[in-house]
C-alpha cells in the first residue's frame, strides 16, 4: 500500500515536470520565439551545407516547406511528442518498482532532473533527446530485448548529429550495456569499442573536420524566407565569434567555483541513495565518465547544463535498479533529503549554487575564505 502511494506521488511529480516543460517550451519557442532556444533547434544543412547540430533542423525546415506550418510551431509539436513519450516511458520505467521516498529525493535533485523546477533556461534543450534515447535503451535492456549492435551505433550517430555533446556522455551507454548484459567481459568490451566508441569518434572527427560554421552568409535571409525573423543572432553569433570562454570564467570565477557545492550535494544524494539500497557503481566508470566530460567544462561556459545532463543520466541508470525494502530510518533520511534539496538550486550559467539566505551564508562562508585565499591570494 505504501509503495503504491509513493508511485502515485512520483506520477504527480513527473506530471508537474511535464507541464513545466510544455509551458516553458511554448513560451520560449512559440510566444517569445527566443532566438537562442529556437535557433539551436533550427540549425540546418539547407542554408549552407553540412554542419554540426543540423540534422533535426533540416527535418524541421523540410516540414515547414511541405506544410507551411511556422518553424516555431513545428519544433513545439515535435517537442510535445518527445516530452509526452519521455514521461510516459519514465512512469512505466518506475511504476513496476517498489519505490521508496528515496526515489522522490533523487527525482527532486536540483543538479539532476529536479533542475527543471529551479532554472527554466534548461528548457527547451536538445538533451531531452539524450534522456529519451537512454531511457528507451534501459527499458530494452531490462526487458531482455535483443538489440542489434548496429542499432545502438545508429542511435549514437544520430544523437551526435543532433548535438555533439552526446559524445561526452557515451560512457553511460557503455555502463548500461556492461552491467545489464550477461556476455563475457572481454566480449562486452569488444562490442563497446567497435560499436560505440569507434563509430562515435569517427562521427566526431567528421563533424569537426568537415562541419561548417553553423552560421553561413545565407542563414539570416534563409530563415526570413521561411517566416522566421532572427532578432538577434544569439547561438549563431556565439559560434561565429568564438567567444573568449576563459575571460567569462575569470569574470565570474566565484560563481563557477560554487558549482563544486552543487556537485558535492548531488554526489552526496546519489551516494546516500546507492548506499541505502546497496547499489554499486563501478568507480572505473566514474573516472572514465569524468575524463570524457572535462572538455565540455573547458569549452562551454554553461556548466550547470553539463552537470544537469550528468546527474539526469545517472538518475535514470540507478533509479531502475532494485531497491531494498523501506524502513523508518530510511524514510527519515529520505524526507530530510527532500526538504534539504528543496532549498537550494544550481543555475545553468555563472551561478553554481544558491539557497535561502541563512543556509547560503553558512555554506558560502567557507567558500569566501577559500576563494580569497586560494584564488585571490
Amino acid at each position: 500500500m505504501k509503495a503504491k502511494i509513493i508511485n502515485y506521488l512520483i506520477g504527480l511529480l513527473l506530471a508537474i515536470y511535464y507541464c513545466v516543460y510544455l509551458q516553458n517550451t511554448y513560451l520560449q519557442l512559440v510566444v517569445n520565439k527566443n532566438d537562442w532556444h529556437l535557433g539551436e533547434w533550427l540549425i540546418n544543412y539547407q542554408d549552407g551545407g553540412f554542419k554540426r547540430r543540423g540534422f533535426l533542423g533540416s527535418l524541421f525546415v523540410f516540414i515547414n516547406e511541405l506544410t507551411g506550418v511556422h518553424l516555431a510551431n513545428v519544433v513545439f509539436i515535435f517537442l510535445f511528442i518527445i516530452y509526452t513519450l519521455f514521461f510516459i516511458l519514465l512512469i512505466k520505467f518506475l511504476w513496476t518498482n517498489k519505490n521508496t521516498l528515496l526515489t522522490i529525493s533523487l527525482l527532486l535533485l536540483p543538479a539532476g532532473l529536479g533542475m527543471v523546477l529551479k532554472d527554466h533556461t534548461i528548457i527547451p534543450k536538445k538533451e531531452i533527446l539524450f534522456f529519451l534515447f537512454y531511457l528507451i535503451y534501459l527499458l530494452c535492456l531490462r526487458s531482455k530485448m535483443m538489440i542489434k549492435d548496429y542499432v545502438i551505433t545508429i542511435f549514437i550517430v544520430v544523437a551526435l548529429l543532433i548535438h555533439e555533446a552526446a559524445f561526452f556522455y557515451l560512457p553511460f551507454v557503455s555502463l548500461a550495456y556492461f552491467v545489464k548484459t550477461t556476455a563475457p567481459t572481454v566480449h562486452k568490451i569488444k562490442k563497446i569499442v567497435f560499436y560505440q566508441l569507434v563509430p562515435a569518434t569517427l562521427a566526431m572527427l567528421l563533424l569537426y573536420r568537415f562541419g561548417l560554421n553553423i552560421k553561413t552568409e545565407n542563414t539570416v535571409l534563409f530563415f526570413k524566407d521561411h517566416g522566421y525573423l532572427l532578432k538577434e543572432l544569439k547561438i549563431y553569433d556565439y559560434y561565429e565569434s568564438d567567444f573568449d570562454v576563459l575571460s567569462i570564467y575569470k569574470t565570474y570565477l566565484y560563481g563557477y567555483v560554487t558549482y563544486s557545492i552543487s556537485l558535492f550535494l548531488g554526489a552526496l544524494t546519489v551516494f546516500i541513495y546507492c548506499r541505502l539500497n546497496k547499489i554499486k557503481i563501478n568507480p572505473v566508470f566514474l573516472i572514465i565518465q569524468i575524463i570524457f566530460v572535462i572538455p565540455l567544462f573547458i569549452k562551454g561556459f554553461d556548466w550547470g547544463r553539463w552537470i544537469n545532463i550528468f546527474f539526469s543520466l545517472l538518475t535514470l541508470f540507478i533509479i531502475g535498479e532494485k531497491q531494498l525494502v523501506s524502513h523508518w530510518k530510511k524514510d527519515l533520511i529520505a524526507v530530510l533529503l527532500i526538504i534539504f534539496n528543496s532549498f537550494w538550486k544550481m543555475m545553468a550559467f555563472y551561478q553554481g549554487f544558491s539557497s535561502f539566505t541563512l543556509l547560503d551564508v553558512l555554506i558560502k562562508k567557507v567558500y569566501y575564505f577559500l576563494y580569497f585565499n586560494l584564488f585571490r591570494g
